[in-house]
Formats: C-alpha cells, structure tokens, sequence
C-alpha cells in the first residue's frame, strides 16, 4: 500500500472515530481491565468473584463486553485506576476523594450498598454500644482494614484508635484474641469470617447498627476510557441487568435468598 493509501486508511478510520464515537470500536478489543480488592463476599479472588465484582462483570458482559476482574491492595488499586493501568475499578467513591483522583477518574453509577457497623464479643464489650455516636468510642481498639472506605470514614472523627491490618482474617483473630474490642466492618463480610474462624462461637458475635451505608461504585480512569466510551457501555448493560432480573438474582445469591437481601443493599433505583 502505497503512501495516499495508508493516508487515506487512517483518514477513514480517525473520522469513524469521530462521527460514530462510543458505538465505534474499530481495533480489536481484549478483556476490559477491572481491578478491584479483597473484600469477601463483596470483591473476592474465587470462583465467584463476590456480589459487587458478579454485578460489574454481568453488566459489561450484557453490553457485549468481556471483564476480567483483578485484585490489588487497596492503594494500588487506586492508583491503576489513576495511572489508567486499569480501566476501571470497584469500590467506594471515598477511597477516590484526594483532588488528584478527582481529575483523574470519572465515577460511574453506585452500584449498591453495604452496611458497615461494629462486629464484637459480648463476652468482653459488656457496656452498651449500640446507639453511641461514632465520637463516644475513643476508648475503643477499633480494628480496620488499613486502606479501606470504612478506614477513611472513621478517620473523619478525630481520636479514635484505629488498628489496621491488611487481611480480614488478621482482623478477625485479632478480635477473638482480645487485641481488638471492635471491629469496623460490612455486615456480610465480618458474618462470613466469624462462621468460617470460630463456627462454635457465633452466637457470642453481636453486630451494632450501621453506623455508615456505604456505596460501591465503579470508577473510570480518564486516560484508558478518555471519551467515557467504556462507562457509557457500563451503565448501558447495568440498566439491562436491573430490568432483566439479573441483578437481583446476584444480591440472593450472597444473601442467601430473595427474602433476605438487606434492602438498603440495593442500588436507590431498586428500592421501589
């Protein structure tokens, strides 16, 4: 081909590019780059990816997309995002609240919620807790995945004593060996581990009133989807999944049933 023809070529392509916009999509495309972080049931490294990242994934998937879900430390995942080496990632929009996210990263819609309270042993936290104020648990080891959402929610009420750790479990054993009085976590996940770690004590476990609803949302990188066309595909097939019944289906299957899924859970357009 010679050198008009290679010109034309790219012509053509640059002005689909520029006429058809999100519906052209003229190179092969590979899986889109989803990076997401432990947080079981939620976001989880196993065959079933979690209810957030099983929401995520069927949403492109009804868009005509594959999703290939990856998980990272909480600050990395943030930071692909940012640096566009992901696509996109899952998680509150809190953890994307520093003004250098802000311009880097598009946020798409909020995808559902999760309770997030106080796990804790009544054998050892005695004292009532439940309807205190987030201000009046200073004396309190609060027990926290360092990096989370509900880290950066509570560092917002100065003076409490916030001890982190990278794994759940850490976390969880901390709490049954009395490192720990409290444990700030969502309510399915800190469930999950304390039947899984300690099965014959379960009934000692008691869980506070949220103190938070927190939103799981899915956020773009400007740099890999400049021209919001990946998002737009997102929120396209979200909306068919929400109307086709497989959202819902999703929520039971990690609630264990349509009648117990946790309605504050749900995305605000699916509490009708």
């Amino acid at each position: 081909m010679g050198w008009i023809g290679r010109s034309m070529k790219k012509t053509t392509l640059l002005l689909c590019l520029t006429v058809l916009g999100p519906a052209c999509y003229l190179f092969p495309q590979g899986p889109v780059r989803v990076a997401a972080f432990e947080y079981p049931p939620l976001y989880q490294n196993a065959a079933d990816p979690g209810l957030s990242c099983e929401i995520v994934v069927e949403a492109f998937k009804a868009a005509g997309l594959e999703a290939q879900v990856r998980f990272y430390p909480v600050s990395r995942m943030v930071q692909m995002v940012i640096t566009g080496e992901a696509m996109c990632g899952i998680g509150g929009r809190i953890l994307f609240a520093e003004d250098s996210a802000q311009v880097a990263v598009e946020f798409g819609s909020i995808i559902n919620y999760v309770s997030q309270g106080f796990l804790y042993d009544e054998r050892v936290v005695t004292a009532p807790i439940d309807d205190r104020a987030l201000g009046d648990l200073k004396g309190y080891r609060i027990g926290v995945l360092a990096g989370s959402g509900i880290m950066r929610f509570l560092e917002g009420t100065p003076g409490l004593h916030l001890v982190t750790n990278l794994e759940h479990e850490g976390t969880a054993m901390q709490l049954h060996s009395r490192r720990v009085d409290l444990w700030a976590i969502v309510d399915l996940t800190g469930l999950m581990y304390v039947k899984q770690l300690f099965p014959d004590e379960v009934p000692f476990y008691r869980f506070t009133k949220p103190f938070h609803n927190g939103d799981v949302s899915v956020v773009f990188s400007k740099i890999s989807d400049p021209a919001g066309n990946y998002r737009q595909d997102f929120e396209r097939g979200l909306t068919m999944i929400k109307k086709n019944g497989t959202y819902m289906e999703i929520l039971a299957k990690y609630y264990k049933g349509f009648g117990k899924i946790n309605r504050n859970a749900l995305a605000l357009d699916m509490r009708k």
